[in-house]
């Protein structure tokens, strides 16, 4: 009887209730709500003024007047927000004040207090602190992919795009950029106002602001002016602002020319964070970088001055791609992601003819995407999201670097100028909207004439890692392909190869390269024994493109447990000696840290540093170049385990003035390693913390020494201190210091902490940014060796069967290495 009473009065108050069935479910933002609101809302525009204080204990009050069209009033209006305050207050809406509730993480508007057509909303509030990086003296908003939200009420999803009219009260010590350009009025109480011109269209993730005690450079390239906000020192900043400058307008032009439409905002600022999150983030004229990312010293190599290059390459790239074109729903992420990819390769070949860039686009990409997708947790590059609070779990390898491989698997099918006119077509179209991939791919069937929806569904759809199994027989190299559904195009003996059947038998030379010599195939190439050994023998012969998918090659083959422990660390060993190619060398460099310490024993590890340290003490000696001297010296720190080792890196620790040089970042590094060995003195390590500079390193070695401790209180109460998020707001921090006491050296002292580590994941996911969650597990569940590990953490999986699915693909894909390093 209660039960048929309870759904009368349910029915009663839904039939009573008809304006609030578009109340909100779910927290986030669900596919659901976005798609309604999509269809109900437009012409939006923000006007958002904040008051910043000094000091970031004190919260910062804001204010906001909202504009929006609205079509059907039948429903309340819900504004995302999401914070520890989520009250507003003096609420007006179209003149009158409004009450509201907020649930769920929304801002609810009754529906009585709307009215067809536009509709005028204002507040007060207080802004929320999660996605506003307040440090010391600066602060910077970092939005993607939903924390709009939790900064100020809003509708945070990418297809609702507004126009934004940004003012800020703060110290007339600090400076300011955002998207647009600033007026600065000085007051009477030692503060400045500064009134952004209003924006252009934009989706929330892409409102930014920086502002705080930085300096400023201004460069005019006699088009367009740049201004760089900066926090480093000046012999830092005139060693390097002329590179970065030039950087930015190079790649401007090359993207103005490849679009064929001009730079399509206002103007290009950019701030140098100290500890910014990623490399990089393409907020509407007023792009964020790691400082470090763009500051480079003395022994900076070819490599280091390319990386340079192509992260503001991608970042400008984001201008077209991401910016002034959106991906619909956060589901098509990659979209902009692998443009940015992409383009920003071609756009710096021509400023760097003396690299190999099919050498360099094999690293970028097949290199980093193999090791997601080689394991249980791969997904395919375009992910099912049902809610926006998820999106942050998107981002990853798959997107970042698979699927650049198959855009240039893409071109090759089409041909370039079909694909150049298809996104030509593609940026016009949609410019200042939003377009799905469906409708990207709908643009380059039109441009080249070939329906490709079948394909191009077949690599961004499904995920996996194709198998590739390469035998040889007599005169005949046979090549049987697991999917020819999603074809590809690779070269061998100089010839294109299409392969688009299960089974494919090619005449082969006995001496020739028998794998791909485009650097553009994508898989797993299985060599049977002949073929390993002929890539093996014929290794000092080869064409450094050859090269690189060799080492790659033989490295998979590696650790599907094909090739010898014994003969294959020899053999990079060697190889690491003799190779000429710095990128190769760092290539090899990776892949030995992997074997030494993962897959050899400590007896097998010190055989090795006896027989090889000597040699290449020698080589970083006789090294002319200083980025080659650097490179070695950095293999002899991964050797350093005894007392003699100890004498020779002392100086190092304790003296400014070695060769090669080390700036703070480097002495940490190896202040770190030295303490895992336990061959630091306390007074090598005073002296050591004396030599850093940096008011930034200086907190980064206070905050880091902990995780190299061989006492076990000291790790414990690391552990204990990262449970608080406040703790974890530097996260590339917690990121090496969780490697460090996850460090094979450390494992029998930090095994007792996998289980918190696990446990505190959905808080990672929760309250970190977009990268944090991978990174996190990398650091930890991904630098284990153990069996018991695998174990702890399959239970912890089993045991938790409401973790998000692509939140569990991220354990797998660090489990992965475990389990092959267990067997």
């Amino acid at each position: 009887m209660r039960k048929l009473l309870l759904l009368i009065f349910l029915s009663i108050s839904i039939m009573g209730c008809k304006k609030e069935l578009n109340l909100p479910q779910t927290n986030g933002v669900s596919l659901t709500l976005a798609q309604h609101r999509f269809e109900n809302l437009s012409n939006i525009r923000y006007e958002l003024h904040f008051v910043l204080p000094e000091l970031k204990e004190e919260e910062i009050q804001a204010t906001a007047y909202i504009e929006v069209d609205i079509k059907d009033t039948d429903h309340p209006l819900l504004l995302d927000f999401a914070t520890d305050n989520n009250e507003i207050t003096n609420l007006v809406v179209n003149n009158q004040p409004s009450d509201y509730r907020y649930q769920l993480e929304h801002i609810v508007i009754p529906s009585e207090k709307l009215t067809e057509g536009k509709n005028k909303i204002s507040f007060h509030f207080t802004a929320g602190d999660q996605s506003l990086n307040r440090k010391e003296n600066y602060m910077y908003t970092l939005l993607v992919p939903d924390r709009a939200r939790t900064l100020f009420p809003c509708f945070d999803q990418p297809d609702l795009k507004a126009t934004y009219l940004l003012s800020l009260d703060m110290p007339e010590s600090w400076k300011a950029i955002s998207a647009e350009y600033g007026k600065s009025t000085p007051s009477e109480d030692g503060r400045t106002l500064i009134v952004f011109r209003e924006s252009q269209p934009m989706s929330t993730y892409l409102f930014s602001f920086v502002a705080g005690e930085f300096e400023e450079v201004v460069y005019n390239d006699g088009k367009q002016k740049f201004h760089m906000l900066h926090m480093e020192s000046d012999e830092k900043i005139n060693n390097n602002k002329k590179a970065i400058f030039d950087l930015h307008v190079n790649a401007i032009k090359w993207l103005e020319e490849y679009t064929g439409i001009p730079y399509p905002y206002h103007k290009l600022d950019f701030a140098l964070i100290p500890p910014f999150q990623y490399g990089g983030m393409e907020h509407v004229g007023a792009i964020q970088y790691r400082a470090s990312s763009l500051i480079l010293d003395e022994n900076a190599g070819p490599s280091e001055h390319l990386r340079r290059a192509q992260l503001i390459a991608h970042e400008v790239a984001h201008t077209w791609f991401g910016n002034l074109v959106t991906m619909k729903w956060f589901n098509d992420v990659w979209l902009k992601e692998v443009f940015a990819n992409f383009i920003a390769a071609k756009a710096v070949e021509p400023n760097y003819p003396e690299i190999n860039h099919d050498l360099q686009f094999y690293l970028s990409h097949q290199n980093r995407a193999y090791v997601v997708d080689r394991t249980a947790g791969s997904h395919p590059i375009q992910q099912q999201l049902d809610n926006l609070n998820l999106a942050g779990t998107l981002y990853g390898a798959i997107i970042y670097s698979k699927a650049p491989v198959v855009m240039a698997q893409l071109e090759k099918v089409v041909g370039p100028e079909n694909m150049q006119k298809a996104l030509q077509s593609y940026l016009s179209k949609y410019a200042f909207s939003n377009a799905t991939f469906d409708q990207l791919i709908a643009e380059i069937s039109t441009a080249s004439g070939l329906e490709l929806k079948e394909w191009a569904d077949s690599w961004v759809k499904k995920e996996g890692m194709p198998l590739l199994q390469f035998t040889s027989q007599e005169d005949l190299l046979s090549i049987q392909y697991s999917v020819p559904n999603a074809s590809q195009i690779i070269e061998v003996n100089k010839e294109d190869i299409l392969l688009d059947q299960q089974k494919i038998q090619l005449n082969s030379k006995i001496n020739g390269f028998p794998l791909d010599q485009s650097a553009k195939g994508y898989g797993y190439f299985e060599l049977d024994e002949v073929l390993q050994e002929q890539v093996i023998n014929s290794i000092n012969t080869l064409s450094d493109t050859e090269v690189v998918v060799a080492y790659g090659t033989l490295f998979e083959n590696f650790l599907h447990q094909k090739v010898d422990i014994e003969v294959y660390v020899q053999f990079i060993i060697e190889q690491i000696k003799v190779e000429d190619n710095l990128l190769l060398k760092n290539m090899l460099s990776s892949q030995l840290n992997e074997v030494y310490w993962y897959y050899l024993n400590d007896k097998e590890r010190i055989v090795i540093t006896n027989n090889e340290f000597d040699t290449f003490k020698k080589l970083m000696e006789s090294a002319s170049k200083k980025e080659i001297k650097a490179f070695y010296f950095n293999i002899l720190k991964l050797f350093a385990h005894t007392e003699k080792h100890q004498s020779f890196f002392s100086s190092y620790l304790t003296k400014k003035n070695t060769s090669p040089k080390l700036n703070d970042r480097n002495r940490i590094a190896l202040l770190q390693k030295l303490r895992l060995e336990q061959l630091v003195t306390d007074e090598e390590l005073a002296v050591c913390q004396s030599l850093i500079e940096a008011s930034y390193y200086q907190d980064f070695l206070k905050y880091i020494l902990p995780s190299s401790s061989q006492q076990q209180d000291q790790l414990d109460q690391f552990i204990e201190n990262m449970k608080k998020v406040e703790n974890r707001g530097n996260e590339p921090w917690v990121e090496q210091a969780l490697g460090y006491i996850n460090h094979p050296l450390q494992a029998k002292l930090s095994l007792k902490h996998i289980p918190t580590i696990l446990e505190l994941l959905p808080e990672v996911q929760k309250t970190g940014d977009i990268f944090f969650p991978y990174n996190y597990l990398r650091s930890s569940i991904g630098k284990r060796t153990e069996k018991h590990v695998v174990k702890i953490t399959n239970d912890y999986i089993q045991q938790h069967p409401e973790i998000d699915s692509k939140l569990k693909a991220k354990i797998l894909q660090n489990l992965d290495p475990v389990i092959r390093r267990s067997k």
